[in-house]
Parts: structure tokens; sequence; C-alpha cells
């Protein structure tokens, strides 16, 4: 049965050390993510992320054996024995003294490496988790499903503001009041009191913070919308034969099926075309060889 390196230590043998999916899991808690397609963004930060946390193991390796080799040196020199200037052993005491100063800063900056890539790491499960990316297999599903969260945490945060509004008394007295109600808990209360005191808002939730909550989730629609268009123009192209080719004048739009060969892709940019929202958009006249015997006879 073939093993999987470890992606701490980079060895193939059975350790104590988690995977990279517990890893992920750790760090940006458990969901049901979509299925990750080869070649696909998620792939490649997910293989970005391995890599990294790789890295991280094998620099906290080689920092943990040269700690071991500077305390192998000093445990060999004598508690409190100083360098016998003139004696026939000072060469090799200052050489030693100097081996132990070279294998420490050398442990400390491959330990700040290993940091440096665990923080990368532990960045990009982050980002796994909070981002939608356009090639999820339910990324439409997970837009939706984001702004019906946002949008209730809007509507919360309407309600609070008119409850904070419309209790009495001083701000101490009216957070209290929410937190009775169960509008809040004691830590949020504590929290919004804060900030409401440090910069000076009139209410819990500043007009700006509704704003950008209706912001987000109207460019979520705006990508659904987009995400839509680019299946029907993938459906279309995979009833055509696997490319779709539309527009009027001088400019076209290039839709495969799926993702062609190298060489036409390579083709498409040396003609000056360009890739976006799931097409290649160029000029006509300058059609690639490659695509257009592939594209139906009008």
């Amino acid at each position: 049965m073939d093993t999987k390196p470890c992606a701490q230590c980079g060895t193939d043998t059975t350790c104590s050390h988690p995977s990279t999916a517990q890893l992920a899991a750790a760090l940006g808690g458990e969901s049901m993510g979509p299925e990750v397609l080869p070649g696909s963004r998620r792939a490649r930060l997910e293989a970005k992320m391995e890599r990294r946390t790789i890295w991280a193991g094998k620099a906290a390796a080689r920092s943990e054996s040269r700690s071991a080799r500077a305390r192998n040196i000093g445990d060999a020199i004598p508690f409190g024995q100083p360098i016998l200037v003139g004696h026939h052993s000072e060469r090799r005491s200052r050489a030693d003294a100097q081996r132990i100063h070279s294998n420490l800063t050398k442990a400390v900056e491959e330990l700040r490496l290993a940091e440096h890539h665990e923080q990368r790491a532990g960045g990009i499960a982050a980002q796994l988790k909070r981002s939608v990316f356009s090639d999820d297999t339910n990324a439409i599903e997970a837009l939706e499903a984001r702004i019906a969260q946002r949008e209730a945490e809007a509507e919360r945060r309407k309600t609070i503001n008119a409850a904070f509004k419309k209790a009495k008394g001083e701000a101490p007295a009216r957070f209290a009041s929410l937190v009775a109600t169960g509008l809040l808990t004691q830590m949020e209360a504590l929290s919004l009191a804060g900030t409401m005191a440090s910069m000076r808002y009139e209410r819990p939730f500043p007009s700006y913070s509704l704003t950008n909550l209706n912001s987000s989730v109207r460019r979520d629609r705006e990508r659904i919308a987009a995400l839509k268009l680019q299946q029907d123009r993938t459906e279309t192209a995979r009833k055509q034969g696997g490319v779709k080719l539309e527009g009027v004048g001088e400019y076209v739009r290039i839709t495969f099926a799926e993702k062609p060969a190298r060489e036409v892709l390579e083709a498409l940019r040396e003609a000056g075309f360009r890739w976006g929202g799931g097409s290649w958009v160029g000029e006509r006249s300058k059609l690639p060889a490659e695509v257009a015997e592939f594209v139906p006879a009008e």
C-alpha cells in the first residue's frame, strides 16, 4: 500500500503529525465544502497549502537538528569552563564556541522560516474557508447561502438599532435591556458598548456597516448572474460540439465546453485573445486556425 509523505516531517512512515486536511479543519473549522476538481483554483490553493505545511515541517526539523548539534558541543564542555588563553586547548575551545554560535543562529533562522510557512498555510486555510470560487462545483448554492446569511445579519442589526433607540436611559441601561430581551449576549453588548464609546457612534451598528452588508449581497447576486450566464454558454458549447462562437462585428467571444489542449490556449494568447468570465474574447480577424477548425460553419 502506497503511503503519502507526512505534511510535517516529510517521512513515509506513520507519525503523530496531523494531515493537511486535519490542519485545514483545525484552522478553518469543519464545513461541507465543494467537490475539489483537479486544476480548479481550490485544488491549486490546497496544493499550495500542503506545500507550505511540508516546508514548515522540514524547516522545523532542521531547526531542531541545529539546536541538537549546539547542545552536543556544549555538553562536552565542563560547566563554567573558560577559554584558557595560551593553553593548547584554546584553539579548540574557540572553534567550539563558534560552532555553537553558528548552529544556534541557523536554528533560529530555520525556526522563523517554519513559522513563516505555518502562517502562510494558515492564511490559505482561512481563505479556503471564507471564499467562494467561480469554479467551485457548488458556487451558486454557496453564494445563495451567503446572501441569505448576510441578509439575516442585516435585519438583525436593524432590529438591534431600533430596540436600542426605543430603550430608555443611558447607553449602559439600553444595552442591559437588549441583553435581557435576548437580542444581544453579554459579550456582544460589552463589545458594542466599547466600540460606541470609543468611536462616538449613536447606535450599536452604524449605517456604513449595513451599507457594507448590502453591497456584499449585491456583489454576490451579480456573481450568481454571471455564473449562470457562463454555465449557459458552456452548455451551448457542449451542444454545438464543444465550442461556441458568438459576437457581432469586430470582436468575438469563444466558449469551450471543456478545457482545450495547450496548443489551442497558446494560439489564443498569441492572437491577443483574453480570458474572462469563462470565455476568450478577441478580434474576429485574428481567430487562430486551431480554433476555427472546431467552430461549426454558419
